[in-house]
């Protein structure tokens, strides 16, 4: 069980919960802007997500000194409802600029994924990683099947790739490299179908199969928020 394996916060509803990671997120950036000067967090977008980053929002931070990244965006407009960086903005207090935006600004999603990793890159590694799974067990737009997430597809893989998933958007998505390499992790899912799905990708030990194996490869293992 994935529970006495890692770092694991289990507590009653998503409020909770989300207050928990909020705390731990919040003393994190502010580590990262004393030592540093500057913090680089990464946020996903979905429901589960929302309560924990409205509660962040409220947090006394200094947010002119926080980039602040989307794990991966849908290819729409940023004020279509369905863009995360659109939740993002409503429940962050973003100052002009703080927003990395996973943007189309090329001739083709690839492109833009090229043009997007060289950005990213130059940014150094994230301070904070925060992210959701789906009942598929997939993390950002990475998912089952996308053989760019084993050991030979991720010595090549930029930072950031485009995703053409099944029956789903277009979409751009943070690669393996700079999840793996965030320098403090947080998973947070809700429901018990979840929670098996994460159980079953830490036996599999195979990230094609279950992206969200990635997390626990190598560097640090995430802290898992859990909420039934």
């Amino acid at each position: 069980m994935i529970e006495a394996a890692v770092d694991f916060i289990r507590a009653p509803g998503l409020r909770r919960v989300s207050q928990l990671l909020a705390d731990d997120v919040t003393r994190i950036l502010r580590q990262a802007i004393g030592g540093r000067g500057r913090a680089f967090l990464a946020v996903p977008g979905g429901t589960t997500p929302r309560e924990f980053l409205t509660l962040l929002g409220q947090r006394n931070l200094p947010w002119e000194s926080i980039a602040v990244i989307p794990t991966d965006e849908r290819d729409v407009p940023p004020d279509d409802p369905r863009s995360n960086e659109h939740m993002i903005r409503q429940c962050l207090p973003l100052t002009s600029g703080s927003l990395v935006p996973l943007r189309a600004v090329g001739a083709s999603l690839e492109a833009s994924a090229t043009a997007l990793s060289t950005q990213i890159s130059a940014m150094g590694p994230l301070d904070v990683l925060v992210i959701g799974m789906g009942a598929d067990a997939h993390i950002a737009s990475l998912f089952p099947g996308d053989r760019r997430l084993d050991r030979a597809g991720r010595a090549t893989s930029p930072v950031v790739l485009a995703s053409r998933p099944a029956d789903l958007e277009p979409r751009l998505s943070l690669g393996p490299a700079p999840l793996m390499a965030a320098r403090w992790k947080a998973l947070l899912i809700s429901g018990q179908d979840k929670l098996a799905a994460l159980n079953r990708a830490f036996v599999s030990n195979d990230p094609v199969t279950a992206p969200v194996r990635l997390l626990f490869e190598d560097g640090i293992p995430p802290r898992v928020y859990y909420t039934e």
